[in-house]
C-alpha cells in the first residue's frame, strides 16, 4: 500500500468534476447520485495510485469534494451550522465566524491557497453576471438561499481575498422574540407598536452586527395587512408577512460597467408606485435626501 496524498486526491477529483462538460452532467444528478459519482471518482483515482483510504477518511474526502463542487468548499459546513450567523474569510488560512453574537476564529479550517478562495468568489458571482478583478476589486452578491456576500480582493485588500457572508435567517425574529431575548421590554414594545400604527417616521440606527435589519423586520410586523409596502435594499434581506409587499433591490454595474441601479434611484421610483409605506433597508448616501422627502409626503 502506498502513502496517500489526500489533498492531492481531493484536488484531482475536484478538477475532473469541475470540467464544464462533466459539471453540466453532474448538476443534473440528484444529491444521492452526486455522492455516488464522487465516491466512484475517488476510489478510481486511489486504484490508479494503488492506494487505500480508511472508510472514515474516504467519506471525509467525498464530503469535501461535494462541498467544493456543488457547495462553497471549506465554508459549506459553517453555512450549515444553525448557530453561525456570519462567516468571515480573511485570506486562505484565517477564517472567523459569528456564533450567538460572539466572533471566534475557526482553528481547524483553511483553504489550500488563495487560488481556492478566488475560485469560491468566482463560483458565487459568475452566475449573477458579476465579476471581481483588478478593475472591479469588490462586489456585493447574494447566495441562492438569500445569504448576503461581500468579496474584496487585492490590491484593495492587503491580506489576500476576503469574503464576508451574512447568513439568511430561515425564521425572522418576532417582536415577542425580542422581548423574550431581553432586547426590548413590554412597555418599549407597546410604544413602538403605537408609533407604527400611527404612521410615525422611524429611523433605526446602530453599529455593524447589532441587529438593525432584524429589529426593522420585527417592527414591520405591526404594519396593517391592508397596506401596500415597498422595501428597498442593497441586498434583499427583509421578509415581511404582509400580503401586499413589493421588494426592490439595487443592482451593481455589469461586467461592462453599465446598468447600475442605486438605492437612490429606487427610492425615487418608489414614490411613483403608490406606496402606503416605504421601508429603506440601509441609507448610506444621497438617498438620505430622497428618503426625507418621502417622509414629508407621508410614506
Amino acid at each position: 500500500m502506498t502513502t496517500v496524498d489526500v489533498a492531492g486526491v481531493r484536488r484531482q477529483v475536484r478538477a475532473e468534476l469541475l470540467e464544464p462538460a462533466v459539471q453540466q452532467q453532474f448538476e443534473r444528478l440528484t444529491p444521492p447520485e452526486r455522492r455516488i459519482r464522487v465516491r466512484q471518482a475517488v476510489v478510481e483515482l486511489l486504484r490508479e495510485q494503488r492506494a487505500i483510504l480508511p472508510a472514515g477518511l474516504l467519506t471525509e474526502v467525498v464530503n469535501q469534494v461535494l462541498d467544493e463542487v456543488v457547495g462553497l468548499g471549506p465554508v459549506e459546513r459553517l453555512l450549515r451550522d444553525p448557530e453561525i450567523s456570519e462567516v468571515m474569510v480573511n485570506g486562505a488560512d484565517d477564517v472567523y465566524v459569528e456564533r450567538k453574537g460572539r466572533v471566534e476564529r475557526v482553528p481547524d479550517l483553511a483553504f489550500e491557497g488563495e487560488d481556492q478562495v478566488f475560485h469560491l468568489i468566482e463560483r458565487i458571482v459568475a452566475p449573477l453576471g458579476l465579476r471581481v478583478d483588478e478593475s472591479s476589486p469588490y462586489v456585493d452578491a447574494r447566495l441562492p438561499d438569500g445569504s448576503r456576500v461581500n468579496a474584496i480582493i487585492p490590491p484593495l485588500s492587503l491580506c489576500g481575498p476576503v469574503i464576508t457572508i451574512r447568513k439568511f435567517t430561515l425564521r425572522p425574529l418576532s417582536p415577542e422574540d425580542l422581548v423574550r431575548l431581553g432586547a426590548l421590554t413590554e412597555p418599549m414594545l407597546e410604544f413602538l407598536r403605537a408609533c407604527v400604527r400611527d404612521r410615525s417616521n422611524i429611523l433605526v440606527t446602530g453599529g455593524t452586527g447589532t441587529g438593525k435589519t432584524t429589529f426593522l423586520g420585527a417592527l414591520s410586523s405591526f404594519i396593517p395587512a391592508r397596506e401596500r409596502l415597498i422595501t428597498i435594499e442593497d441586498a434583499a434581506e427583509l421578509r415581511l408577512p404582509q400580503p401586499h409587499v413589493i421588494s426592490l433591490e439595487a443592482r451593481p454595474p455589469n461586467v461592462e460597467g453599465a446598468g447600475e441601479v442605486t438605492v437612490r434611484d429606487l427610492v425615487r421610483n418608489a414614490l411613483r408606485m403608490r406606496p402606503d409605506r416605504i421601508i429603506v433597508g440601509e441609507v448610506r448616501g444621497g438617498e438620505a435626501l430622497d428618503m426625507l422627502q418621502a417622509m414629508n409626503t407621508g410614506h
